[in-house]
């Protein structure tokens, strides 16, 4: 393997990581540790995809490896995360919605690499139904939002909404639902201006209140995107190719 192809597997391998060092806080009662590691490999998740991009390389590896590596931290870790931090529902249920949870994210990935196999026609603008990187990512910043929440307020009002976001999270997934693929509109053809002050304020936001920057961030753009996918779905649905 060539060097520039093993640059983005290592960052892929530092995704894969970072998922098995969540379980491990998970499984020590260490929710929002855990949650912050499922955060951090987002970064790693977005990172290796460019790199591989900006070097001009692909490898049957890496990418085999980055779906496997999502599954453990976006499908797994938050499957348990939730299984674990949920107190408020039996834990008959909550490992159900867990295992519900889980599947989907694995059938996700499945079905956007079978489709990548048969060389289907994938729209960049576009991801159908919600990808697991983002739905991993929304239940990790719900456990940090509520950690803020309750040491302020003294509620667990997050904790008992996580369960049925969890359920909506699993469903959606394995829909085809269109959401917005944000990032490709993100970048030097937007102009350096515009670049450098949309990323000069996420900075700011996220220095200030990262666990309320990371939860409205997140929230606006499933509301967005979810709200979007409802009216524009049956005309994008003929217009790209599902991932």
């Amino acid at each position: 393997m060539k060097i520039k192809e093993t640059l983005p597997t290592v960052v892929t391998i530092g995704n894969m990581i970072s998922g098995f060092a969540s379980i491990l806080c998970i499984l020590n009662q260490q929710f929002e540790i855990a949650a912050w590691l499922i955060v951090a490999a987002m970064a790693l998740d977005a990172f290796d995809g460019k790199l591989a991009r900006m070097l001009k390389t692909t490898s049957k590896i890496g990418s085999q490896l980055d779906s496997m590596a999502d599954l453990v931290t976006f499908g797994i870790a938050p499957a348990l995360l939730v299984g674990k931090a949920c107190t408020n529902l039996p834990s008959v249920i909550m490992w159900g919605i867990g295992l519900f949870y889980m599947v989907c994210a694995a059938f996700r990935l499945a079905r956007f690499n079978v489709q990548k196999d048969e060389d289907v026609n994938i729209s960049r603008h576009f991801f159908a139904g919600l990808p697991t990187t983002l739905s991993g990512g929304t239940i990790a910043q719900l456990i940090i939002l509520n950690h803020f929440i309750q040491a302020r307020l003294g509620t667990d009002v997050v904790m008992i909404l996580l369960p049925f976001v969890t359920f909506a999270l699993g469903v959606f997934m394995v829909s085809k639902v269109p959401f917005f693929n944000i990032t490709s509109k993100i970048g030097f053809k937007q102009g350096i201006p515009a670049m450098v002050l949309e990323f000069s304020a996420a900075i700011l936001f996220f220095v200030i209140t990262p666990e309320l920057a990371l939860s409205t961030s997140l929230t606006c753009y499933l509301i967005i995107c979810a709200m979007y996918g409802v009216i524009k779905g049956k005309q994008l649905r003929n217009e790209y190719s599902t991932t």
